[in-house]
């Protein structure tokens, strides 16, 4: 099995997909798609997802 890690969560995440979602296309736990979700958060020093997604669009407009 291949090892899932943080930003392939983290790019479902920017989707807008839940936890649920997220486990059922990686073929995960829940509980690792939460463990996973927690630590990107909080690496990227955000609160929620919509956070995230406000940090990846500023990154986005800015490697034009």
């Amino acid at each position: 099995m291949d090892r899932i890690n943080e930003v392939e969560v983290m790019d479902l995440m920017l989707t807008g997909a839940m936890n649920k979602q997220i486990a059922d296309t990686l073929g995960i736990a829940m509980r690792t798609v939460e463990a996973h979700r927690g630590k990107v958060l909080m690496k990227m020093g955000v609160r929620n997802a919509l956070e995230l997604a406000a940090i990846n669009r500023k990154q986005e407009r800015h490697k034009v």
